[in-house]
């Protein structure tokens, strides 16, 4: 059914409101965090979470241009690569549980990609090089080193709850 939810089927689409939908991924509780961008819908000013069950959803403020989400099992937590975000590119950290934003961490201009690997509590976020029409900014070269483009890895130790994501490697 293009254009509505059937609640009886639980089939359709679900519309969003002040989200131009670009990533999207599962965390726990049976949520949803969905990336939204300016580049889909000027007007957006923050990510949902979305609830798979009552396909009710939450605007998490200040945290958006997400091109791509992450749910890590390893900390309950969302991270958001958020190359449009208010006052600029950052690493969106939001908690799973309380789907509340923990911090914003900011990255090169043109980063817009975030994996992580729950094992380890590693969160990887490319850093796009200023050649390849990136970076126009110098946080990248203060991540990296240099203006070349680089993986920057971040960790979270979970035994410590108030420590922040942390350095980038």
């Amino acid at each position: 059914m293009i254009g509505s939810f059937d609640l009886a089927t639980n089939t359709g689409v679900v519309p969003v409101n002040e989200c131009g939908p670009f990533g999207i991924t599962v965390g726990p509780h049976a949520n949803l965090l969905q990336g939204c961008t300016q580049s889909a819908e000027p007007s957006n000013t923050s990510t949902l979470v979305i609830d798979a069950i009552t396909k009710h959803f939450a605007n998490i403020g200040d945290i958006t241009g997400s091109n791509e989400v992450w749910f890590n099992a390893g900390d309950d937590r969302y991270y958001t690569g958020s190359s449009h975000a208010i006052g600029g590119a950052a690493l969106g950290v939001i908690d799973g549980e309380t789907n509340l934003l923990i911090e914003t961490i900011p990255q090169s201009s043109a980063s817009n990609s975030v994996a992580a690997d729950f094992r380890r509590n590693r969160i990887f976020v490319p850093q796009a090089a200023s050649v390849a029409g990136g970076d126009t900014t110098n946080v990248g070269a203060g991540i990296c080193g240099t203006n070349n483009g680089c993986v920057a890895v971040y960790v979270h130790h979970v035994d410590d709850d108030d420590a922040d994501v942390g350095q980038s490697r």
